[in-house]
């Protein structure tokens, strides 16, 4: 199964960039995985927040294959403990799925349409990351889960 994470904005913080590209090495035996940013829209104040959101709403509707199964991440999501989120995983693997994309959202966050028409909403957490930060953690997970439905020791 192809594996996608669709971003918007560029990841700036070089200890990001670096443990993104060290778990995209590390999907590699186990998923096509392929990290993509979109530009983001330029905010000047936070009242523009919803138009920001609706704009870069519509770009990443441009960017989703049409039979992807479509995680969106955001605060209000299902949360999963690392073996449920495999779990969930390999059900999407086994149900024939070719390809899952993982979508986050910018610095203001996905707009509604976005999470209205995914497939799946999770959280990453209770907890506040940055956009640049939960692509990380998502990635950490991703491996973590694959590495769980294979029976490797990375997970304890």
């Amino acid at each position: 199964m192809k594996v996608r994470v669709l971003c918007m904005g560029k990841t700036h913080e070089q200890f990001i960039k670096d443990g993104i590209d060290k778990y995209l090495r590390y999907l590699k035996p186990y998923a096509d995985a392929e990290f993509l940013e979109l530009r983001e829209e330029k905010i000047q104040d936070l009242k523009d927040a919803p138009r920001v959101r609706q704009r870069e709403a519509e770009k990443i509707a441009k960017a989703l294959p049409a039979a992807a199964h479509v995680v969106a991440l955001d605060e209000r999501g299902r949360e999963f403990t690392s073996h449920e989120f495999a779990e969930f995983l390999n059900k999407v693997m086994e149900s024939g799925t070719r390809e899952m994309v993982f979508v986050i959202g910018g610095a203001m966050g996905l707009d509604e349409s976005v999470t209205r028409n995914a497939r799946t909403v999770i959280a990453l957490s209770r907890w506040t990351f940055t956009h640049e930060m939960a692509r990380l953690v998502l990635l950490e997970q991703l491996y973590r889960a694959y590495t769980i439905i294979k029976g490797r020791p990375y997970h304890y």
